[in-house]
Formats: C-alpha cells, structure tokens, sequence
C-alpha cells in the first residue's frame, strides 16, 4: 500500500534527520568546547616527559659499574632482547657513550646536553626514544621508526577539570536533544494517525467516517472513508430488509388471529357437543390442541423477531422470584396438567425476601417455555424440579428435569454453533429474555451426559 511505503519513507527521512541533526550539533558544539578553552588557557606549560616503564627500570638495575667498565648481565641482555627496544646506549656524565646495544652505526660516540634534551622529547635520527636515569648515566632506548607517533600533550589541572565538565554538559545536551527531537517527531506523526485512530473508532460504534484526504495518511482515509460509506450502505439496506422481517411477521401475526380463533373455538364446540359421536368428538380436541400449538408458534415467532431486533420494550417492576415461580407452578396445575408429570419447587430461605426489577409477562415467560418443553418433550411423563438459590450475591434460577434433559445439539446451537434441521424456538426465546434483561444463562451437564438450564436475571 502506498500509505505504507509513505509512512516508513518518512520515518527513514525523520531517523536520518535526526542523526545529521545530532552528528551537526556535536560537531558544533566540540569546536565551540575547543574555542572556550583555547581562550581560558592559552599557554599551557612545557612539555613534560613520561616517566619509563618498569621495563627500564629493571634493565637498569642489570648493568653494572667495574673499573671504569660498564657490563649488562646475561638477564638484562635477555630482557633487551624480548622488549620491543632495537637499541639501547648508555650516556656518562660527559655525554660520552659508555655501553651500547646494537647501535646503528651512524649514530654518534658522544652527545652534548642540548642534543640529549632534544631526543629526550622527541626522536633520535628519526627512532622514538626513551630515557632512563641509572645511578649518574643515562639509559637511551630506541623503537622501531615508524612505531610511535608522538604528541607531546600538556594540561593543567583546571583545564583538564573543564574538559569533563564539558563533556558530561555535551552528554546532557545530547540526551536532551535526542529525546526532544524523538518526541516532536512521534507528536508529528501521533497528529498524523490520531484522525485515522477517530475514524476506526466511529467505524466501530457504527458511525459515519468522513476524514480529511492529505498528508501521509491519504490513501489510508480515502479507503477507511470507502469503506465507511459501504458499510452505512450495507446496514441500510440490513436495516430495511429486518424492518420488512419484521413487519411481515407481525402482519402475518395479525391476519392469522381471527381465523385462527374460529377454528379454536368451532373447535371447543365441537368437542363439547355431546350429539357428537365420541370420534369426532377427539378429532374436534385434537384440532383445538394443534390449533393452540400454531398459536402459540405465531406469538413466539413475533415475540423472538421483537426481541432479536430490541423492538420489544421492557416494563420493569419489582416482583418476588419465589412468588413468581410458585405462581406460574400453580398456572399449570390449574390448567389441568396430567398426574404423569409433577412440578417440583425448591425456594432457598434467603431467596423469600429477595426483590428484583424486570419485566414480569417476559420473565413468566421464559419461566412457561422451559416447563412447558420438558413436559412436551417427555410424553410419558417426568418430575420437573424448578430451583431458586443464593450464589455469589445473585439469584439464580436452575430448571431439570427426570427424562433425558436438554441435548448436547441443542446447547450447541443455543451457543451459536449452527445445527442443520434443528429448531429451538422456546429456549432461544428464553435466552433472549435472559440476555435482554443483563443476565447469563448456563447448561450444566448432569451425569447422564444431558444439561440441564440455569439463568441468572440482574
């Protein structure tokens, strides 16, 4: 993407901005450090020699003074020989040369005291010399030529002192500049992205995105201003194609409930005529019951579009969830529910005096669908056991019951996982209130592999 390409060029051209910058700043600064001490100490003191090594010393300390005869023991020639020395001399008093050790031959036989001070700093015939004090003789060593380059450097103690100063200043300096270069140029590009960072976050939240087209983050707005105008289009017609869904589903909602409620009542006319021979009489409830059945089927179909698509309010109002769940148990038994099944309820003592906010119809709701689908699924009957506890401060709601329980397809689907051929209306609606009401719902697994359902309503 060219975005791209164009964002990293310009960090490359920011990097090597910045260390010309600070290579420029340094270069400046150095001269300026040298300019300032050069007018603080103009004249520094005379050279000053190096004192020799240790090597010296102890060649030194190997030659010995015997009747006017200067000797080298076999240890100091040894020492000479594994130095990096090619020559050695020894100067008497009178600068006369008392002791060599492979002298070049061009050099002299003797050496005024203005020629000793000036090889003493510097080169002797162009080799790099070293000078010893040994008793009142002097000890003349020499290097290759071309092994040492000699300056002769000489500060005082002030000026040394300013040099450090100078140099942790320098340091600071660098560390200042550095660090402010690296956040003006991070700002730069922080003011860059940050309409783009607004623009994904409006895409996000489902809001228009319309952000300007320049700088470094052109190609990257056009398509986030693309691709926002795509998705406005998109959940339009979303939008339309859900509220047409919708609509239709209430029409048809609508248009079936008149006949629908003539055939259930010729129905229950029919069904208790008692001129009726007894076999149309059963035909008669048997149409009545599947028509119930359909009925039922258009209102859970209505009730899970409006929920689906937040299209059903909810009228909250405290209610007790003891005496709601006792209630809906006693609505069955008084629709003359069959001696094969049996509702069984279990109230925890601390859930009596518990008072929650919600929309009683939905949650009675949710509460009938789950009894009415074990009973439905159990024709041959079944101990339904509805429970309300205490855990971790909420109240939570556990239906099971004595047949198989709940399917492992059906939990699967519940969840989202998609299961050709398989409807679950009744618990997808009650997952649905659940969910519309800020709760969880659960499908522990019992031990004969099948789940129960629990839910938890705040």
């Amino acid at each position: 993407m060219k975005s791209l390409f164009r964002i990293i060029r310009r960090y490359v051209a920011n990097a090597v901005l910045l260390v010309l910058f600070v290579i420029a700043f340094n270069i400046i600064a150095t001269f300026f450090i040298l300019y300032r001490l050069s007018l603080s100490y103009p004249t520094p003191e005379a050279a000053a020699y190096s004192s020799a090594s240790e090597q010296l010393d102890e060649i030194s300390r190997e030659i010995s003074y015997s009747e006017g005869i200067c000797r080298i023991s076999d240890q100091g020639r040894s020492i000479l020989e594994q130095s990096q020395y090619v020559w050695a001399m020894l100067l008497g008093p009178g600068g006369n040369v008392v002791w060599s050790w492979h002298l070049p031959e061009e050099f002299a036989d003797s050496y005024s005291i203005p020629e000793v001070a000036q090889f003493s700093r510097w080169y002797l015939n162009d080799y790099p010399t070293r000078i010893w004090e040994s008793g009142d003789h002097l000890l003349v060593t020499g290097e290759d030529r071309d092994s040492i380059f000699r300056i002769n450097l000489v500060y005082t103690t002030s000026y040394v002192d300013s040099i450090k100063i100078y140099v942790v200043s320098l340091i600071a300096l660098n560390l200042v500049l550095i660090l402010s270069l690296a956040l003006w140029f991070g700002y730069r590009f922080y003011r860059s992205l940050r309409p783009l960072a607004k623009g994904i976050e409006s895409m996000a939240d489902s809001r228009p995105v319309l952000l300007p087209e320049r700088g470094i983050t052109e190609e990257l707005s056009r398509e986030l201003n693309k691709t926002s105008r795509m998705l406005d289009a998109q959940n339009e017609k979303l939008k339309k194609r859900d509220d047409a869904r919708t609509e239709w589903i209430s029409g048809v909602s609508h248009d079936i409930r008149t006949p629908l409620a003539l055939i259930i009542g010729y129905a229950e006319s029919l069904a208790s005529d008692a001129d009726l021979r007894e076999e149309n009489r059963q035909r008669s409830e048997n149409i009545r019951r599947q028509g119930i059945l359909i009925k039922q089927l258009i209102q859970d179909l209505n009730l899970t579009s409006k929920l689906e698509y937040n299209a059903q309010p909810l009228h909250k109002v405290p209610y007790s969830p003891a005496f709601l769940l006792r209630e809906t148990a006693a609505e069955y038994y008084n629709d003359g529910l069959s001696d094969e099944y049996e509702i069984e309820i279990r109230i925890a003592p601390e859930v009596e005096a518990v008072r929650l906010d919600g929309d009683v119809s939905l949650i009675k709701r949710a509460l009938r669908n789950i009894i009415g689908n074990s009973i439905r699924h159990n024709p041959d009957g079944c101990r339904i056991q509805a429970e309300l506890f205490m855990d971790l401060g909420s109240v939570v709601w556990r239906f099971s019951d004595t047949g198989p329980g709940i399917p492992q397809n059906v939990v699967d689907c519940l969840k989202g996982r998609p299961v050709e051929g398989l409807h679950v209306m009744g618990l997808r609606i009650v997952q649905q209130i659940v969910t519309a009401h800020g709760g969880r719902i659960f499908f522990p697994q019992g031990q004969n592999g099948m789940h129960a359902i629990e839910f938890v309503v705040n």
